[in-house]
């Protein structure tokens, strides 16, 4: 798969594990994607870019995902021996949490992106595509991703996620949040009113506001 005309037609993939954030996140993996020619399928066999959009909160959805991987593995061999491209990205939690283990431990997968560093998706594809820069992108920048992705979304049906707030200071014991999402961090006012205004615009009726601490 070349990455030399935004217009190609390429096919995404992506799965989505865990919570309403995650949804959230997807929709946006997908929006940034679209400008490099990326539309969405409902089969990973026919995708030139898969994306597992994982969550960590048992250990037993982690191993699913590295159970997933392995089947990916087969598909992009199967891809490779018929002379076409996949590439697969592993993002959200578990991708904070694990990092470089993930690359270790299965080798097919070629980026590593955190809930705070998806909106360089575009950028990081490229990287790999021309065999070289970073394969790991798992920093905490949440203003930073938000002021990238923009107000502009697309959506489907009259309901949307607004993501208002990420992360969380308390450390509780039991939960993972602030070592996968980050601190706490709000969105400013204005920039939701902006992102409701654009899923307003596109016919969506109902909002349902998300955050680890709303």
């Amino acid at each position: 798969m070349s990455d030399a005309s935004p217009t190609a037609s390429r096919r995404l993939y992506i799965r989505t594990y865990g919570c309403q954030m995650n949804v959230y996140d997807s929709e946006r993996m997908a929006d940034v994607l679209a400008p490099l020619g990326y539309a969405m399928t409902e089969r990973p066999e026919e995708a030139d870019l898969v994306v597992l959009n994982t969550c960590h909160i048992r250990e037993k959805a982690t191993e699913k995902v590295y159970s997933e991987l392995g089947q990916l593995k087969a598909l992009k061999t199967e891809r490779a021996a018929a002379g076409l491209g996949m590439t697969i990205a592993v993002a959200g939690c578990v991708a904070q949490a694990e990092g470089e283990e993930i690359l270790r431990r299965q080798p097919a997968v070629d980026l590593v992106v955190g809930p705070q560093a998806y909106h360089q998706l575009p950028e990081l594809i490229a990287r790999t595509h021309r065999a070289r820069g970073e394969r790991l992108a798992a920093d905490f920048a949440p203003e930073a991703k938000f002021d990238a992705l923009g107000p502009g979304r697309s959506t489907r049906g009259v309901t949307a996620f607004l993501t208002v707030q990420e992360g969380c200071d308390k450390f509780c014991t039991f939960c993972v949040v602030p070592y996968t999402r980050g601190g706490e961090w709000s969105r400013p006012a204005e920039a939701i009113l902006a992102e409701a205004r654009s899923l307003a615009a596109r016919g969506v009726r109902e909002v349902t506001l998300l955050g680890q601490n709303v």
